[in-house]
Order: C-alpha cells, then structure tokens, then sequence
C-alpha cells in the first residue's frame, strides 16, 4: 500500500520535474467479474511524441488526429503492440475500453474477461522505450489483496508475477 501512496505522490509531482519518463501500469483481478482490470498511466508529451515517430507523421496531433482517426483509435493501435499481457504463459486479448486525460497524463483502460483464477501474470511493456533510453515502465499487480510489482525498463521489457 506504501507504494501505491508514494507512487500517487510522485506521478502528479513528477510533472514539475519532467522530463522523468515513466510509466505506471495497475493490474487488479476482480474476482466478483471474473476479470483482470488494467489501467495505463502515461506523460501525454511523452506519447505523442513517440506515436509521432512510429507513424513518422510528425505534425500528428494525439488529441485532434485528423485523416478519420479518433483518439481512441490511435492508443488502442499502439497499446496492442507494446502491452502484452500474459496468464500462466499464456498470451491473452484483451479489450481496450478508452482513455481519460487527467492534466499532463492519459489513461487507458482494458480488462480481460473471463479469467477464472489467477497465479501468474506476465506482462511486456515497452511504452516509450523507443523514444526514451531511460525510460522505466513500473507495474503494480493485485490479486487478492496481494500486490506485487515489476520494474520493465531498454533490457528487461517484460516480467511475471506468480501469485501462491
């Protein structure tokens, strides 16, 4: 829990000391709906600049895409290609549900149906490593009650946490 409150101090902060890259992911399994809910914490500048540079449309505005592109459109794109989520080693769809911004960060939300129990989730995330070299993409699973979190950063893209 200590985390998570040093982490909600930090994230709001680290914008005046920007240019901090990094990331924070949350995974939580709800048992109730049977479902892992994960949400996507991210520096829209930082974003931009990176969705920029893969699509090497550089006069690419995120928030106002034009060309028939929707906001939505554009995370859901990247999102499915640098977050991959796994249970027990086995690579899962999951369903992207939207985005908020919330002052200098966007949010994006997915969630995974159907997911009876829970001992291992496995993630890759490389958000932003492309254009950051130090960037660190930090993730926090909980299951349970239980948290446990990852560091993800250029040499250690993906990790898992096993849960007894």
């Amino acid at each position: 829990m200590g985390k998570f409150i040093l982490l909600a101090v930090i994230f709001p902060l680290s914008q005046w000391f920007h240019p901090l890259h990094i990331t924070i992911c949350e995974i939580e399994y709800d048992d109730e709906r049977k479902a892992l809910e994960i949400t996507q914490r991210v520096f829209l500048d930082d974003l931009e600049l990176e969705v920029r540079n893969e699509r090497a449309d550089p006069d690419l505005d995120i928030l106002q895409p034009d060309n028939g592109l929707t906001v939505d459109d554009l995370l859901k794109e990247y999102m499915k290609k640098h977050v991959k989520v796994s249970l027990e080693g086995k690579e899962q769809v999951y369903h992207y549900l939207g985005h908020e911004v919330e002052g200098d960060a966007v949010y994006c939300y997915f969630e995974i149906l159907k997911v009876r129990k829970v001992r291992s989730v496995g993630l890759f995330n490389d958000i932003l490593i492309n254009t950051h070299d130090d960037q660190v993409n930090l993730v926090h699973v909980e299951v349970d009650g239980e948290i446990k979190s990852m560091k993800l950063y250029s040499k250690v893209r993906s990790d898992e946490v096993v849960f007894e």
